[in-house]
């Protein structure tokens, strides 16, 4: 009886052959996985892109508005105040009784929340994004505290001297819509009172605070913009 011989050549390409295909397999499943990362990092840095250009905005416009108001309320408290008109005085009296209270927008808050942060492959973006919920919780305190003085101190004060004469039917940046006439002898009253004025005293510095908060954390947006939109070019979006 003749041994078979064993066909070793076909056996060790057929062995090569699976060793080929499972590698394979496993390049393709590692390809599929860090294309998936790739783009979950895509979709997190758009939405964190598209909420900080809304927040930078928002900033922005709220420490215009109040950069504005301590000007208003600053030329009220001085000789000039005879010189204004009502327009500008009731103007005044509206930017010291509106706060705005900043709120955060939802993308970074769900990224927190949902322990992904980790995704995102730039260090220094994970840093700022970490630190970033502090700046808007000061922000937003702050603002709360000074709504409430004004409700308290300010908003009392001119609901007895009746501010203000006529509310716009479509506001335009929170400005009242005066009456052409005389300002009221009241109103020139209020500017000599002490005790309003010391009010108002206190409501510009908080105005000015307030400013300088919302500047820095524009500032503070522009560089994340600054950031998010390199990883993002990096990443070929």
């Amino acid at each position: 009886m003749v041994a078979k011989k064993m066909p070793w050549g076909r056996l060790a390409v057929e062995a090569a052959a699976i060793v080929v295909s499972i590698l394979l397999a496993f390049a393709i499943d590692a390809w599929w996985d860090g294309r998936k990362d790739h783009l979950e990092e895509q979709e997190i840095l758009v939405g964190l892109e598209v909420e900080f250009a809304d927040l930078r905005v928002r900033l922005d416009q709220w420490a215009q508005y109040n950069r504005t108001g301590v000007q208003f309320i600053g030329r009220f408290l001085s000789e000039s105040v005879s010189d204004m008109d009502l327009h500008a005085i009731e103007s005044t009296f509206t930017y010291a009784s509106l706060v705005n209270v900043l709120d955060q927008g939802g993308a970074l808050d769900a990224l927190l929340a949902s322990g992904r942060l980790e995704r995102l492959s730039d260090r220094d973006i994970r840093t700022r994004l970490l630190k970033w919920p502090d700046w808007l919780d000061d922000i937003h305190t702050n603002d709360l505290s000074s709504r409430s003085y004004v409700m308290a101190e300010i908003v009392p004060y001119l609901a007895e001297y009746g501010f203000p004469q006529r509310i716009c039917p479509e506001p335009k940046h929170f400005l009242i819509c005066s009456e052409p006439g005389p300002v009221p002898p009241e109103y020139l009253q209020l500017a000599k009172d002490p005790e309003f004025r010391a009010i108002l005293i206190m409501r510009r510095a908080w105005m000015a605070s307030a400013a300088r908060d919302h500047e820095d954390a524009r500032d503070e947006a522009d560089k994340m913009l600054e950031l998010l939109r390199a990883s993002l070019e990096d990443l070929g979006a």
